[in-house]
């Protein structure tokens, strides 16, 4: 049972993509944005990454679930299924410590942004 969406995980990743996507392709074209708008875009974007950082261990908690559970690693010896896992293990840690890292610079851009502003 689904509590909040009908739309499987993927497809919601999926559509935050194309939003952030789409935000590129605004700011390639030059729309011109105040600093004021500037320094709410930097504060959504940190949210985005403190988001990131929260939600990429329980994925990894769901792919441990779904080895313990058998159904990931067939035709695999269990060693290689092992290794395979914490090798996803270790690439969803470092990408968690990526989005912690940009949540931080980009508060820290935003803060001195907002100082810029009221200068």
């Amino acid at each position: 049972m689904r509590t909040h969406s009908e739309e499987p995980p993927y497809l919601l990743a999926a559509q935050a993509g194309s939003v952030v996507r789409h935000l590129y392709s605004r700011l390639r074209a030059g729309e011109p944005a105040s600093p004021a708008d500037l320094r709410r875009t930097i504060g959504a974007l940190q949210q985005l990454a403190d988001d990131l950082a929260h939600l990429l261990p329980g994925l990894q908690g769901q792919l441990e679930e779904n080895l313990l559970a058998g159904r990931v690693g067939a035709g695999d010896t269990p060693g290689e299924t092992w290794d395979k896992v914490a090798d996803i293990g270790h690439a969803l840690a470092q990408a968690h410590a990526s989005s912690l890292v940009m949540a931080t610079e980009l508060r820290a851009s935003q803060r001195v942004l907002g100082e810029l502003a009221s200068s």
